[in-house]
């Protein structure tokens, strides 16, 4: 959620800093790039690195935490604090709402707040008709849209997604102003701008809690504005600006000032300071030039990196997918700890068990005579030294002995990596205790809002297999797009065999080796967990 909020807020100024920059280009021109800014929020950038299209081990995640400091670094005393102190503060924070919550909360009540705005614009609408009249006489100046005159404050406005309706303030029909105000309207229904006023109403309700979107939105209506004013002037010269001078410069239209919950209105009143800006921008000639195309190009570029180096990251830092950050350069003392490690594990890639048992000793004492590092070194090294010990005990089988290292190593309340619980779930299922692998792997699941990996959906589908749940091994196995899984492919059609359901059977048998494509089906074994650390032993 983080990677979101920074990408759109990053996309969103750059458009703020090129419409600032681009005050005399066509006001349309402006419009468009800033309803592109709008649009970006609802782009979920934190979901691409799990599209097919970016497939590649964490190769587009950016881990935001590098710009958040170590809290626990900026506590001196913070080793000091007992077992049971650290337990009753993570209690306490354990009771915030996640950040996905919050953003949830918020956009529901965007939502309603929508709902809201429309039923007040049909009651509004239903007013409108029983306290007006139609104006057949004013056909000679617009055949195009029917025009109803009301005792609304405003001089004109327009209304109508089907069937549009030009509103006119009833003294309106005798002044000077009058074909000026009709031709402002006309053009803003010409232009589908009642289409875009409702798409804005919609993004300035959702994220009414943002101060970025308000502002984009607030922008864009203005231009929506000018944009108008433009092609009026074209067509009426001078006229039209004396006309829309006289209107926007009465007291009344000054005082009159916009209320949030009002439904979206084409109309010509706004605050007095935007009322004299449109005044003074009709004496500017607005031309498309060759140097607006590429502020926009070059805006739009910068826009696109600035989300892909949050997506991405790097490509000369490829950050892992977990709970901890790292930096590009390790300090010495991290350093000189990972080569003690990589002495101590010496015999981790043997396949001896005498061997394998000193490599397992050597790693658990070196990590209870090492010193702590800070901030996202001590984590970085905690995990691949915790990896390094889970496959030497896998090919030990000892999986008690990683359950307990587990509970030493990352005690409650110090927020180990969530991927590690396929350790866990792993370890349970080789000792039969099915229902804890799932209980970690449906937590696992929860926290990635339901987008397991493909190993981890493998392994929760294998825990249901063994608990005899097959309907939810099925549909766990299906949930994942692995169409080049063979341990997936083997579980599935282990499954049906269960089922007997041999048509699907049949359709999958040529997916999985040989040695698996008999009956009664066969059940693969677990492989032994790699590590990262094992290419420098």
């Amino acid at each position: 959620m983080t990677d979101y909020l920074l990408t759109c807020t990053l996309i969103s100024l750059c458009i703020l800093l090129t419409v600032k920059g681009l005050k005399n280009a066509p006001a349309r021109l402006n419009f468009y790039i800033l309803m592109t800014a709008l649009v970006c929020w609802f782009v979920p950038w934190q979901y691409f690195s799990q599209l097919s299209l970016f497939e590649g081990e964490n190769r587009y995640t950016f881990n935001v935490a590098q710009l958040i400091p170590d809290v626990k670094a900026l506590i001196p005393s913070a080793e000091q604090v007992t077992k049971g102190e650290l337990q009753t503060d993570m209690s306490i924070w354990d009771f915030l709402p996640s950040l996905n919550n919050v953003f949830m909360v918020l956009v529901l009540a965007g939502f309603g707040l929508f709902s809201l705005r429309m039923s007040l614009y049909v009651k509004l609408i239903k007013n409108l008709y029983i306290n007006s009249k139609p104006s057949p006489e004013l056909k000679h100046i617009n055949n195009q849209y029917p025009i109803r005159l009301t005792t609304h404050t405003e001089p004109a406005f327009a209304t109508g997604l089907i069937k549009p309706v030009i509103w006119l303030e009833s003294t309106m029909v005798n002044r000077e102003e009058l074909d000026s105000v009709i031709q402002h309207e006309v053009t803003h229904l010409q232009q589908g701008d009642i289409y875009w006023t409702w798409l804005i109403c919609f993004i300035e309700s959702v994220f009414w809690w943002n101060p970025i979107c308000l502002k984009l939105t607030g922008l864009a209506k203005e231009q929506l504005e000018l944009s108008c004013d433009e092609l009026c002037m074209q067509k009426l010269k001078g006229k039209y600006q004396l006309d829309l001078a006289s209107l926007l410069l009465q007291e009344q239209n000054a005082k009159s000032s916009p209320n949030f919950f009002t439904p979206p209105l084409l109309n010509i009143a706004h605050s007095k300071s935007f009322n004299i800006q449109r005044i003074k921008m009709l004496n500017k000639e607005k031309t498309m030039k060759s140097k607006y195309l590429v502020m926009v190009a070059a805006a739009m570029s910068f826009s696109a990196l600035a989300a892909a180096q949050i997506v991405d990251g790097s490509s000369d830092n490829k950050q892992p997918s977990n709970n901890t950050s790292q930096a590009p350069v390790k300090s010495e003392e991290y350093k000189q700890q990972l080569a003690q490690l990589l002495k101590s594990a010496a015999g981790a890639k043997s396949d001896t068990p005498e061997l394998l048992n000193q490599a397992a000793q050597g790693i658990q004492d070196w990590h209870l005579n090492r010193d702590k590092l800070t901030g996202f070194e001590e984590a970085e090294i905690k995990l691949q030294s915790f990896r390094l010990l889970n496959h030497v005990y896998s090919k030990l089988e000892q999986y008690e002995d990683i359950l307990s290292s587990y509970e030493k190593w990352y005690e409650p309340g110090s927020n180990p990596p969530y991927f590690l619980k396929n350790s866990l779930a792993t370890a349970y299922i080789q000792l039969g205790r099915y229902e804890l692998a799932v209980a970690e792997l449906e937590d696992l699941s929860k926290q990635l809002e339901g987008k397991l990996h493909v190993g981890s959906a493998d392994n929760l589908a294998l825990a249901y297999i063994y608990l005899d749940d097959y309907d939810k091994a099925l549909k766990t196995l299906e949930k994942v797009d692995a169409k080049d899984d063979v341990y997936g492919n083997i579980l599935k059609y282990y499954v049906y065999d269960k089922q007997n359901n041999r048509k699907k059977m049949d359709e999958i048998k040529s997916k999985i080796p040989e040695a698996f494509a008999v009956t009664p089906a066969l059940l693969p074994q677990s492989g032994i967990p790699g590590s990262q650390l094992l290419r420098l032993l």
